[in-house]
């Protein structure tokens, strides 16, 4: 048998046999624990988390007088079940023009549970719902076009709260 001593050992000159099965096994073993250490980390992450995702699916940019603000937004959680939890939707205004007069409706935060139709409302790890506001009840008329833009924040029932997800800009017109 003519095996190659490679390292020029004592070992291999005694028992070349042995000494060649051991190297060709090792060679082969790394490869294979680098498979199974990538497929135990890629079987350890979950596509859903515990804290609710939100993200924005489409909304309206424009808006008239008599329209509605609409806005399809997607969740996602491990184990979710929607119904129950509250949604936080923040007005923010870019205009430079204040408000008056000073009692008029200026909430910039709304808060609103997401309850109603058992079929309406999802229980799944993930889907979408729709938000609709009036224009009366988000606009504020001080002569000129509203440059709005809306943040969401989705907390389920146990406190857990979702990222600030936000829309583009939004114009209300001023008719």
């Amino acid at each position: 048998m003519n095996f190659k001593n490679r390292y020029n050992t004592k070992a291999f000159r005694e028992n070349p046999l042995i000494c060649n099965v051991q190297y060709s096994s090792m060679k082969s073993g790394f490869p294979v624990l680098l498979c199974l250490f990538l497929f135990i980390l890629g079987c350890s992450k979950d596509k859903f988390n515990v804290n609710p995702s939100l993200r924005i699916k489409s909304y309206s940019k424009l808006v008239s007088s008599g329209e509605f603000f609409n806005a399809v937004l997607e969740y996602s959680q491990k184990k979710g079940k929607i119904s129950g939890d509250s949604l936080t939707i923040i007005r923010h205004r870019y205009n430079q023009k204040p408000v008056s007069p000073p009692d008029q409706q200026t909430n910039d935060t709304i808060l609103t549970i997401l309850n109603g139709d058992p079929d309406a409302i999802p229980d799944a790890n993930s889907a979408e719902f729709h938000v609709s506001l009036d224009y009366t009840f988000i606009h504020i008329d001080n002569g000129e076009n509203d440059s709005i833009d809306f943040r969401f924040i989705l907390t389920d029932l146990s406190g857990r709260k979702s990222d600030t997800v936000r829309t583009g800009m939004v114009v209300l017109l001023n008719n």
